[in-house]
């Protein structure tokens, strides 16, 4: 099940990638995941929660430059949702000081098109 909910999302990370680059890249710019599937013991460690989407190789998490960058690529996701008819999971954008990241999830049903912003000092 993991494997077909990775390829599912990787469908949507490579358009994201490509509509990216279209829109303010340089032409084949990278998105770069620091986190995909997670085992239950890495999900731990890493504080996650026992629910994560991450478990079952629905969700990614995405490095980000800054607020800005995070913002348009869930405004390029939400496109894509909307262009497609297809429903996401999750999209947020995380804040930990100057640490921003771009956490997107898509489910083989049951998405919920579910719109965070986590801002914490630390």
């Amino acid at each position: 099940m993991a494997i077909e909910n990775l390829k599912r999302l990787c469908g949507w990370l490579e358009m994201l990638r490509e509509v990216w680059n279209e829109r303010y890249g340089e032409g084949n710019e990278p998105i770069i995941i620091n986190s995909g599937y997670r085992s239950w013991e890495v999900n731990k460690r890493v504080g996650g929660s026992s629910t994560s989407n991450h478990l079952v190789g629905c969700a990614a998490d995405i490095k980000c430059l800054g607020k800005e960058q995070a913002l348009r690529y869930a405004v390029i996701l939400m496109d894509i949702a909307d262009q497609a008819q297809e429903d996401y999971d999750e999209l947020i954008i995380e804040v930990r000081g100057s640490t921003v990241w771009f956490h997107f999830a898509v489910r083989p049903k049951g998405n919920r098109r579910r719109l965070l912003l986590d801002i914490r000092k630390k």
